[in-house]
């Protein structure tokens, strides 16, 4: 059995539903392309799992990419996986402006033996070949963590290597069965973190994370 969470990618058996006749188009010629969509946090009044995919137009390359939202039943999804190794990312040609900070930040990840996956915007440009990347862009992060301890950790990490990057880190770090927090929040060492699934966001006592 397949388990959905946050920022997978999955194949559909038939197009997704989304909120506009627009949307809807969209989300079938994304299908019919046999591009993946992305696993998001399921909204209150829609069934099924969450999605999404960023699109680009065409005739109009200097507009920024256009976020989508769609949603399917589960059962509609017939493969799953997980976004993309900081190490695909380092090889797209869109990284070729910052070799250098790539390069630093997957050598020190596997000696510290982090692994980063990459989502958001550098995703969809390895996925898709299209301009999603831009001067500003930040990259995106996620580290599986077993519990608070490899959190410290990786947060830790995070910290002490973004200043040598010539680009901003942002993301999140997964608990797995329960949940993502955004890295920055989680350094804050407040009493309670922000938890996002597919299912829901609140807030949890830090002392009820795993360990």
């Amino acid at each position: 059995m397949m388990v959905l969470r946050r920022h997978a990618l999955v194949r559909l058996s038939q197009a997704p539903g989304a909120d506009s006749e627009a949307d809807r188009e969209r989300a079938a010629r994304w299908h019919a392309a046999g591009r993946p969509f992305v696993v998001t946090r399921r909204r209150e009044a829609i069934d099924g799992v969450g999605l999404g995919f960023c699109t680009t137009d065409p005739e109009h390359p200097e507009l920024r990419p256009r976020r989508v939202a769609a949603h399917a039943n589960p059962a509609l999804v017939v493969d799953l996986t997980l976004p993309p190794a900081l190490e695909e990312i380092a090889k797209n040609p869109a990284a070729s402006g910052h070799v250098d900070s790539f390069s630093r930040l997957t050598n020190a990840a596997a000696a510290a033996g982090i692994a980063i996956r990459v989502y958001g915007s550098w995703m969809w440009q390895a996925l898709t070949g299209e301009r999603h990347v831009h001067d500003a862009s930040d990259l995106d992060v996620l580290i599986d963590v077993a519990g608070v301890s490899a959190a410290g950790r990786a947060t830790a990490f995070l910290a002490e290597i973004e200043p040598a990057l010539a680009f901003r880190l942002d993301g999140e770090i997964s608990f797995a069965g329960h949940g993502e927090v955004n890295w920055r929040e989680y350094r804050q060492d407040r009493p309670e973190v922000l938890l996002k699934s597919v299912e829901a966001m609140h807030l949890v006592p830090r002392k009820d994370l795993p360990a």
